[in-house]
């Protein structure tokens, strides 16, 4: 099947996720990727207008019936107390997937869905599960496909020039206004990056690169938690960002300064990041995680690496 759905379906599926485009111009087959990728962690909205579309497959119906956890709800006596629960518009999603489902407005069966096989067990409860919802649909097996070309690798010779010259240069921009300041300690190089953010917030930058001070930023945590330096590769073009042994985290260069100097989030923050990152590996070692959530640390477990 992944043959058949080629990188421009990809990259129409990604466009839908990250909302570039309508997710209601999207091809049943798209659109049973879209379900697979959607964060559901943004709310269902999509969904509502999804379900109502004869061309859906079935399938598709059944996949984000399954994702939406209606087992959760059979916990309820009933749907007065389901109607206390924060999930409540989950729960009316569901049911309407049901009363669809199972009255066969879903004509096409193209992809085959099987909850048994990710979703139940011995220990589920299901009790108020219609039977047919649990039963594998009839198709093609069409599993959830990696839509993001994307990938992690060791930057060239090149981009290592680069980054070098880019961190000399933050260097010297800290310098404007710090002129005794050297870079041999990498808690002092934090505090004059914010002192020199702070200098230039609201002035007349000219020709002064001030998101080179980024790259100084990376540099000190490359020195002090040992990240490596790493090229997030797409194929529009090349990001230069540090990652931690794992490859699983991820900061990239266009982010810490851009956040900062135009107060979108305190200066503070780019000391936080810094010290926060101390023995990370993932997302679960960080005892806070306000950093993902405004685009300053990235998961990036999911992205191969090519040496």
């Amino acid at each position: 099947m992944e043959h058949l759905f080629n990188k421009k379906n990809k990259n129409r599926v990604l466009k839908a996720v990250n909302s570039e485009m309508s997710y209601q111009k999207l091809t049943a087959a798209e659109l049973h990727q879209f379900v697979q990728h959607w964060n559901y962690d943004d709310g269902i909205e999509p969904f509502k207008w999804i379900i109502k579309q004869k061309y859906l497959d079935k399938g598709t119906a059944l996949c984000l019936y399954w994702l939406l956890q209606p087992d959760y709800f059979c916990k309820f006596k009933n749907e007065d107390e389901v109607k206390e629960d924060l999930n409540y518009d989950s729960y009316k999603l569901i049911k309407e997937i049901e009363e669809r489902y199972i009255s066969g407005f879903y004509k096409e069966e193209n992809f085959s869905f099987d909850p048994k096989e990710e979703f139940l067990n011995e220990y589920s409860n299901t009790k108020c599960i219609p039977a047919e919802m649990l039963v594998k649909s009839s198709g093609i097996v069409f599993e959830r496909l990696d839509i993001e070309f994307a990938f992690l690798r060791n930057p060239n010779e090149k981009e290592l020039k680069t980054i070098n010259t880019k961190v000399a240069d933050a260097i010297k921009t800290i310098q404007i206004s710090n002129p005794d300041f050297v870079y041999n300690q990498t808690d002092d190089a934090i505090k004059a990056i914010i002192e020199s953010v702070e200098y230039w917030k609201d002035k007349d930058l000219g020709k002064i690169k001030i998101k080179n001070l980024s790259y100084l930023w990376m540099d000190c945590v490359h020195k002090k938690h040992n990240w490596n330096w790493i090229i997030w590769d797409w194929e529009t073009g090349n990001n230069i960002g540090v990652t931690n042994i794992t490859k699983e985290l991820t900061c990239l260069s266009d982010t810490i300064i851009n956040h900062t100097i135009d107060s979108f989030q305190p200066s503070s923050i780019i000391f936080d990041l810094y010290k926060d990152l101390e023995g990370v590996n993932n997302f679960y070692d960080l005892k806070r995680d306000p950093y993902s959530g405004i685009g300053l640390l990235f998961s990036t477990d999911h992205l191969k690496f090519r040496e």
